[in-house]
């Protein structure tokens, strides 16, 4: 009996110990360490363009969600002054919660268009550019009907009046300019990490067939930006302070079913940290540190060496995290704030300059003299929108 107290003790001293290192930053801070940027852009010149960059806003609130409803409001201030041309909303995944859109004879197909519909309604309300962007959980998370699904949420999108992009569950990259100073690119990742049948070979209908092929395109098209700023867009980060980072706080490991509903504060000590650990193990390959996500980052990683983006754009995470340098790129922004309910958290990382767990979205604003500033905007109860960061991420002239 005393033996097996010992070992029960040790073993919550283990737990404890493992807890208290595994998310060491405050939500919300800057990582020590981490170089300030300039709050505002110096001598900024005549305004070019915007970019809006919201993620997994795939679970809306019916009959309306705020944070949809100020970004038209903002995107449609943005077109009057800058034209339907050069302002952009980009959807960065996971655009239908949970297993994407349906076939058209499915009971769940009402609900997925809209899901859809409610994002959809943002572009044809402000009058700007819309993307969407496949992730996850847009091809049948993960699931066999994965590619077909994809197929179908192209179809129901390009009706309306938007774009997926990459189309048809292509891998990518395709460009598209966004007035005269960025080039967005944008990639569909889950095609890097999809377990079941996705396109390639001959006879797939992409451009790119596998992933040397990808891996070519996508430098050739960051060459080929010319003194455009490169803006490369998908669906999952290459790194992230959040659970698909595999970082994990003490109320994550005492609280482990607040991933699914933040109000579920219901203690399972010990063994609520199985399934962290085992993420953090790269069980799945939807987490930074499975086998197959990192063949992915080194894979994109490569293109970008010779002629890195000034911004890598992601959702995949319920949060909001802007991050500086990598191995071969200068900013990342993870925006996967969109569903206000779905929010998870975020924690400090090196590089790490913003994080938090807020419902909002990035924006990027261009100007005539290449000058290109970030805003992270979040929502508040009244539905209020007010900036959490800003930074100018060119260099000072």
């Amino acid at each position: 009996m005393q033996l097996r107290r010992v070992i029960w003790i040790a073993l919550l001293a283990a737990w404890l110990g493992f807890v208290a290192v595994s998310g060491r930053t405050e939500r919300g801070v800057a990582h020590a360490g981490v170089s300030a940027l300039p709050a505002a852009c110096e001598d900024a010149g005549v305004a070019d363009s915007t970019l809006f960059l919201i993620g997994d806003a795939g679970a809306p609130r019916a009959p309306t969600e705020p944070l949809l409803d100020a970004l038209a409001a903002e995107a449609s201030e943005r077109v009057r002054a800058l034209g339907a041309e050069r302002v952009v909303i980009a959807f960065l995944g996971d655009n239908v919660y949970p297993v994407g859109l349906h076939k058209p004879d499915h009971q769940g197909r009402a609900e997925d268009e809209r899901r859809l519909d409610a994002q959809l309604a943002v572009v044809r309300r402000s009058g700007a550019r819309g993307y969407l962007v496949p992730g996850n959980h847009d091809w049948d998370n993960g699931g066999a009907d994965g590619w077909e699904a994809m197929k179908r949420q192209t179809r129901f999108v390009a009706a309306r009046g938007a774009s997926v992009v990459p189309p048809d569950g292509c891998p990518g990259p395709v460009s598209a300019a966004l007035g005269s100073r960025l080039a967005l690119v944008f990639l569909d990742t889950q095609w890097w990490l999809h377990e079941a049948a996705r396109p390639e070979g001959d006879g797939s209908g992409c451009a790119e067939t596998n992933r040397a092929e990808v891996e070519r395109a996508l430098e050739a098209t960051l060459r080929d930006t010319g003194d455009r700023h490169a803006i490369v867009l998908g669906h999952h980060p290459l790194r992230s302070g959040g659970p698909h980072g595999a970082r994990f706080g003490w109320k994550e490991h005492l609280f482990p079913f607040r991933e699914m509903n933040r109000s579920l504060w219901i203690p399972v000590p010990v063994l609520g940290s199985i399934r962290h650990v085992a993420r953090m193990l790269g069980v799945s390959p939807q987490d930074v540190p499975s086998t197959a996500y990192q063949q992915m980052i080194e894979s994109i990683e490569r293109s970008f060496a010779a002629a890195p983006p000034l911004v890598y754009a992601s959702g995949h995470d319920h949060d909001l995290q802007v991050l500086r340098g990598g191995r071969a790129k200068r900013f990342e922004v993870v925006s996967g704030a969109g569903s206000a309910p779905n929010l998870s958290w975020a924690y400090g990382i090196p590089g790490t300059l913003f994080a938090a767990a807020e419902s909002g979205y990035a924006r990027l604003d261009a100007d005539a003299s290449r000058a290109v500033e970030l805003t992270i905007e979040t929502l508040d109860a009244n539905g209020t929108l007010a900036p959490a960061f800003r930074a100018c991420l060119t260099e000072r002239r």
